[in-house]
Formats: structure tokens, C-alpha cells, sequence
């Protein structure tokens, strides 16, 4: 396997584990601090969710369950070195790397803490980093990912 192919599992494992401590508090949540370089955390309401299948394989989690959305930005919380400007306000088209359904210990055995799963109209706080363009894509349009989430109730 390509080192290429083994850095994002590697940093995706590495920001749920992060990420989803459940003795977080609402302050925690919301805590500029500890932003990894090339992130921006936000707090975010889901906009529309694209419910087509978009994975690459079988096994890829976005051919069994949808992964992008639109997201409008509700507050800027901090940035990391080096991470995409966004302004509050702003909507995005998002991919969520575990999609955007509920996560288990079947579907995802090496994910920490299950995510609760997004639906339009959902809040939530997230780590987001720009996805590099594809330059054989004549759209040019801007993605960002997200490996984890707190959901605000």
C-alpha cells in the first residue's frame, strides 16, 4: 500500500480519536485551542445532504451511505496554520469521511466513539480542511472534509 494511502486513515483515526471525547464539555466544544494545522473548526448546520452514492469501490463507506452535503457556517470557532479562510455565513459543500449515517463498532471496528449520525437541519462543531482540487475537474469547485463531529443538541 502507497504511503499516500496510509496518511489520511492514519490522520482520520488520529482526529475522531481527538475529537470525540465524551466528557466534553459545551466550552471544550467550542474551544479554540488545539485546532490542528490546515483545520478550521466550525459550528455548522446541515443544509441539504446529497443522497447520491459516491464511493470509488465496494468497501469505499460513501457507496453505502451518502457523504456530501451543504453545510452554512454558523461561527467561525479558530483556525489551524495554514487552513482555507472561511467566514460565517458561508454555505460549503462538505464530504463526511464516515458518512454522513450513524457509525457502529460493524461499520467502522476502528473508530473510538460512534458518531450520532447528521440529518438536514442538524448542528454541529467539526474540524473541516480543504480538499485539493482535482485538476483534470473542470468545475473547479471547493470541498472541504470532515473525519469527526460533535452534534449540538
Amino acid at each position: 500500500m502507497k504511503i499516500k494511502n496510509i496518511i489520511p486513515v492514519i490522520f482520520s483515526l488520529y482526529l475522531i480519536g481527538c475529537a470525540s471525547s465524551s466528557t466534553a464539555t459545551r466550552d471544550e466544544i467550542y474551544s479554540n485551542k488545539n485546532i490542528p494545522p490546515g483545520l478550521c473548526r466550525i459550528s455548522a448546520t446541515i443544509i441539504k445532504i446529497d443522497s447520491t452514492l459516491l464511493g470509488n469501490s465496494e468497501n469505499d463507506p460513501c457507496s453505502k451511505a451518502p457523504c456530501t452535503a451543504w453545510v452554512k457556517i454558523g461561527k467561525i470557532i479558530g483556525y489551524g496554520a495554514g487552513s482555507a479562510v472561511l467566514n460565517s455565513g458561508d454555505t460549503i459543500k462538505t464530504k463526511f469521511a464516515f458518512t454522513l449515517n450513524p457509525t457502529t463498532k460493524e461499520t467502522f471496528p476502528a473508530l473510538k466513539v460512534n458518531l450520532p449520525g447528521l440529518t438536514e437541519g442538524s448542528s454541529f462543531v467539526a474540524d473541516i480542511q480543504l480538499i485539493p482540487n482535482n485538476p483534470s475537474n473542470p468545475k473547479r469547485e471547493k470541498a472541504y472534509l470532515i473525519y469527526g463531529y460533535k452534534k449540538i443538541e
